[in-house]
């Protein structure tokens, strides 16, 4: 943990209520403890049906049993769940990966269950009038009794349930080995200096130098923190088309799992009697029906994209104007230009000679984004520093990498105690390559009327460096209070039961989507911004050095403002409104639309003679304006994008609109 940190943030002088978790397993502990709970659910399911008939079914012996043990279990299976995902050991990794297999597979099997639907059906047909239950008691029965139909518990030939139940445990396979291999992914290109020319040496500078064969050259991976700077910076078109390339070609192992997944997922919609998979899946969340995605996906479309077509032509002419310069001819302008020049569009977006980012460096910009949700929520996060964290673990960890940082969280007001918090910030070989919120641990009244509380984690990519802070651009800013919502939606959620803290899919983006909003009010940009340079003496020095030698001497008679000028966040508020929004709708509704296009085929065998590549390639030129590598000779299949969209192999499958609504 950096010093810094404990300066940063509040620190802890409270007592939690709540022993947090501990991360000291090891792969047999973890197989261990996953088959206990497999085997405790399996035995709480077979004392209700061997104890009760029927006539004698109420909500009281069938469903809060099931509901008890869920609570119970809901304190430690995510955890077992979450090594897959961040642990540093591939051992802990690859343990956790199957205990997600021992999970599903059991999940497949008691929801297949035709004797504890009996019972269930008869609890839901009791209530059908009946009002006596409470709201969530009653959304909750409403839920379980949809589940047990959807695992095929109304399939009545048995040759067809079974081949169906192998089917579901498959589908889990194909997610799991999907998520696998992106988690995994190692993917890159070695790059020539020339080629990358352009680009900052501040960046440069943290590339791995290539030795043999490729003297000469950087290793720059696909994962986003590097190949994003190079996107961004590099002068060549011909190294950002490669480096799109490597991209959108990357994990070809996932193609034809992702082609298997989406066939399975309609095949088995279709033997429940859904028209498709979409319908299945939006039956579960607010719209209900897919009919209703399509129509407002296609009137936001109809709007937006001759926006994102006069976006096209401003970076077409931007591109004209940059290589005449330098004497060359260009009257075409390719996805792989798109982030090119976006930056130098963006380049008003400079205070004082100083890039934008160095008012966001990371740890500095975490504490105020905290104190932004403290005060709306009236919440306090305490930072438990490695030295507490020992005498609070008794030794044991209480996180899974040295890196993490850990908070205790209260109500401001009355102390209470709300949860914790975890903040995982950079890239690790294994770890989950995205950004996202994980909830480890579910809120729910426990049995004897305390309350078990939450503990939450986001877990982000940013390039860490060893002799320079972290900075982050505005639009990384933006994600991160975006992820922050998420941890404090969960952690000021409280429910009876543990499942109810997981709300409809297409609901679970709107407190961010609406936090974003507060964000970009002009003075909250503003309260967020501090120049590095103004945190430490040290972090001064590390500016005056990035600087060109003949602006050092000035150093001091010129610093930096400590936070943006009024008219520099009112135009980044106003930018809002502006190409930046534009960029971001446009990639949520394509991501949204190609979604429902491959969920909502009319047959199963138009999907079957579906090219999904295609479709995808062709949709994105579409709704972005901009052509790909089919306007240079390599046809519509010139990438694979469709494989790893990791959304819609987890869990917003005929739900990535959520980001739209």
């Amino acid at each position: 943990m950096p010093q810094s940190c404990k300066m940063l943030f509040n620190s802890l002088h409270h007592s939690p209520s709540q022993r947090p978790p501990i991360f000291a397993a090891t792969p047999e502990s973890l197989r261990t403890d996953a088959r206990a709970l497999v085997e405790r659910t399996q035995k709480v399911w077979n004392e209700i049906v061997n104890t009760v008939k029927p006539e004698s079914a109420t909500f009281t012996n069938i469903i809060e049993p099931i509901i008890r043990d869920e609570n119970a279990k809901s304190t430690s299976m995510r955890l077992l769940r979450f090594y897959a995902s961040t642990s540093p050991s591939k051992a802990l990794r690859d343990a956790s990966n199957a205990v997600v297999t021992l999970f599903t597979d059991s999940e497949v099997e008691l929801f297949a269950r035709a004797d504890m639907y009996a019972l269930v059906d008869v609890v839901m047909a009791q209530h059908l009038t009946d009002n006596g239950l409470s709201i969530e008691a009653r959304n909750y029965l409403e839920k379980l009794h949809r589940r047990f139909w959807q695992n095929g518990c109304g399939i009545t030939d048995t040759a067809v349930k079974s081949n169906f139940e192998r089917s579901q445990k498959r589908l889990k396979d194909l997610e799991r080995e999907c998520n696998k291999n992106l988690h995994d992914e190692k993917t890159g290109l070695w790059l020539t200096r020339e080629e990358l020319k352009g680009v900052p040496s501040s960046f440069m500078s943290r590339l791995k130098e290539g030795e043999g064969e490729h003297e000469g050259h950087f290793w720059v991976a696909t994962k986003v923190p590097q190949s994003s700077p190079v996107m961004k910076h590099a002068t060549m078109e011909a190294t950002r088309k490669k480096m799109f390339y490597a991209i959108q070609n990357r994990m070809p192992e996932n193609v034809p799992l992702f082609r298997e997944l989406v066939l399975l997922r309609d095949e088995t919609a279709r033997i429940l009697g859904y028209p498709n998979h979409a319908a299945l899946r939006t039956s579960n969340k607010m719209v209900r029906n897919p009919e209703t995605v399509i129509s407002l996906l296609f009137e936001i479309k109809s709007r937006l994209v001759p926006r994102g077509a006069e976006y096209a032509r401003e970076l077409l002419e931007l591109k004209r104007k940059e290589t005449a310069a330098r004497g060359e001819a260009s009257d075409q302008i390719f996805l792989w230009d798109q982030s090119y020049y976006s930056h130098m569009q963006a380049e008003k977006e400079k205070a004082h000679g100083a890039e934008l980012s160095e008012y966001f460096e990371l740890h500095t910009t975490l504490a105020k984004l905290l104190q932004m949700f403290e005060h709306m929520f009236a919440t306090r996060f305490e930072l438990i520093t490695p030295e507490q964290q020992r005498d609070i673990g008794d030794n044991r960890p209480l996180i899974w990498h040295e890196d993490v940082l850990m908070f205790a969280v209260f109500d401001s007001d009355t102390e209470y105690f709300m949860g914790y918090a975890y903040f995982d910030f950079y890239p690790r070989e294994g770890k989950y390559t995205h950004v996202g919120h994980y909830s480890l641990q579910a809120n729910f009244l426990q049995p004897d009327g305390t309350r078990f509380h939450a503990s939450s984690v986001l877990v982000m990519n940013y390039n860490k460096t060893a002799d320079r802070p972290t900075l982050l651009s505005l639009e990384e800013v933006r994600k991160l209070f975006h992820e922050i919502g998420h941890l404090i939606h969960a952690l000021c959620t409280e429910t009876t039961y543990s499942a109810s803290q997981y709300v409809d899919r297409d609901f679970i983006e709107a407190p961010s989507l609406m936090f974003e909003q507060f964000f970009w009010q002009a003075r909250h940009i503003k309260d967020v911004s501090f120049h590095y340079s103004h945190i430490s003496p040290r972090y001064k020095e590390i500016w005056e050095a990035s600087l060109p030698e003949e602006q050092r001497q000035f150093a001091n008679k010129m610093p930096p403002e400590a936070q943006l000028q009024d008219g520099v966040v009112a135009a980044l508020a106003k930018s809002s409104s502006g190409w930046n929004i534009v960029r971001e709708q446009l990639k949520d509704v394509f991501f949204s639309i190609f979604d429902m296009t491959i969920h909502t085929p009319t047959s199963h065998e138009v999907l079957g003679a579906m090219n999904l590549a295609e479709v995808f390639n062709k949709l994105k030129s579409e709704i972005y304006s901009l052509p790909g590598g089919e306007a240079t000779g390599d046809g519509w299949e010139w990438g694979h994008g469709e494989a790893v969209f990791r959304n819609v192999i987890n869990n917003y499958d005929a739900g990535y609109y959520g980001y739209v609504l």
